[in-house]
Parts: C-alpha cells; sequence; structure tokens
C-alpha cells in the first residue's frame, strides 16, 4: 500500500548525498494511483532551480487518463517494436545487459497503465530554441528545463516514488504535440512515468571519477595517477541493486 502522504513528504528530509548516491532510473513500478498530495509539492520544489534569465518559461503537463497515455503507449511503441529486438540481439549471451533491459520491456508492455506521467515544457521564443534535429531524433533539450527535471527526480526518490526521464516515449514530436494539444510555441521536453517504486534502491555503482575528468584538454586525467573516485564496492548488492534498476 502506498504511504500516506505526510508520511511519504516526512521522507524529504533524506539526507542529500543519500539521495544522490542512491537515484537510479526506476521504470518497474506499482499502478496505485499517486496523490496530488504528494506530487504537487514535489512539483512545486523542483520549479526552485536556475532558470536562464529568470524567464520561468516553463509548464508541466501531468497526464492521467487512461486514454492519453494509452495513445502516447502506441506512439511508444511503434519505435520501440523497431530498437528492443537490436537491443536483445546485441545482448544476447550477456545475462546482465538482459536483466537491465528487462525493466524497459515491463515498462513499454504496460505504458498505459502507470500511475502519472509528467511532461516538462519549454516556450520557443528568440532565446530558447530546439536543439537536435526533431525530424528523426527525440524531443528536444532544454537548459531551463533539466535543473527541475533533476530536483523531481530526487524528490521522487526521496519519498520512494520511482521515476525516470526519458525522451523515447514522445520520440515524434508533432505526433507527441497533437496528442497532448500542445500549441505549436511549446515543445514537450521529456517525459517523466512516477509510480510507487517497486524493489529497493541501493547505492549505484559508477566508472572512477579519475576516469572520467579530464584536466584543461580531452586525453589528459591525471587524477588516475592519484587513485582518486576508486569505484565504489557496490557489485555485492547484485540483485537487489538490480531490482528497480533500468
Amino acid at each position: 500500500m502506498p504511504p500516506e502522504p505526510a508520511e511519504a513528504l516526512a521522507r524529504l528530509g533524506m539526507p542529500m548525498e543519500d539521495a544522490m548516491r542512491t537515484q537510479r532510473a526506476v521504470r518497474r513500478l506499482h499502478l496505485d494511483p499517486v496523490s496530488h498530495d504528494v506530487l504537487l509539492p514535489l512539483l512545486e520544489l523542483s520549479l526552485k532551480a536556475p532558470t536562464s534569465s529568470n524567464t520561468q518559461d516553463w509548464s508541466y503537463l501531468v497526464v492521467e487518463d487512461r486514454e492519453q497515455k494509452l495513445k502516447l503507449a502506441k506512439l511508444w511503441r511503434k519505435l520501440y517494436r523497431v530498437i528492443d529486438p537490436i537491443a536483445v540481439r546485441m545482448a544476447k549471451g550477456d545475462e546482465r545487459e538482459l536483466r537491465q533491459i528487462a525493466p524497459g520491456q515491463w515498462q513499454a508492455e504496460h505504458f498505459e497503465d502507470l500511475p502519472v506521467f509528467v511532461i516538462p515544457c519549454y516556450r520557443r521564443n528568440l532565446k530558447h530554441k530546439p536543439v537536435g534535429r526533431p525530424q528523426i531524433s527525440v524531443a528536444s533539450f532544454y537548459g531551463s528545463v533539466f535543473p527541475p527535471v533533476q530536483n523531481l527526480l530526487l524528490g521522487c526518490r526521496a519519498v520512494g516514488l520511482g521515476a525516470s526521464l526519458q525522451t523515447l516515449p514522445i520520440w515524434w514530436v508533432p505526433s507527441a504535440r497533437k496528442i497532448l494539444g500542445l500549441p505549436r510555441s511549446v515543445n514537450p521536453v521529456c517525459i517523466i512515468p512516477i509510480g510507487w517504486a517497486k524493489g529497493n534502491y541501493g547505492p549505484t555503482t559508477r566508472r572512477p571519477i579519475g576516469e572520467v575528468v579530464h584536466l584543461d584538454r580531452y586525453g589528459n586525467r591525471p587524477f588516475l595517477e592519484t587513485g582518486a573516485g576508486r569505484p565504489e564496492q557496490a557489485e555485492s548488492n547484485g540483485p537487489r541493486r538490480r531490482a528497480a534498476e533500468a
């Protein structure tokens, strides 16, 4: 059973480091509704993020109607039926990769049944234009939108909601805009399915920071020599670590 709203929101006191170290894309979700008494405070907190020139020219479209979700599911599955067989074929024989694919397969099959979608949108103007090639690519990316999106994902993690930032389900922007009733001046940036998380979060495993950080020019990685950022020893979490993983 989902927690009461007050109980869930009390978890926002989680230390920031704990939330950041255990945040992951969670695609397996319970299908129980998410109370507006939980969702709206998280959306409000997310908008405390900075925005370019303080324009705050963003909006959230919250989708709960099953018919609307089904239309988005049909749009998503057109692309999913193309890319999933490719991903499965590439992962053939690799049990770890196949386990990582499985949550995405589950979500694609149950997309219209997921409790709620949050779709951040941004109004195009002279200062903010879409990046990329929408005709063959995913939804446009906007720097003023993703800071509040990350705030929302961290808030979801803290209260126990599963969430994941996705763009492929709204890959064809004109169709997504028509389904959602968006004017041409408003672009959907991404879609975040949200619901109470199945399984555990657990610590995430990432590459050592010394492998990731290049100083002054690409290829200059002096922190490798110092041993900085050794891998976190989280492999022992095994199936528990992967239970909620995308």
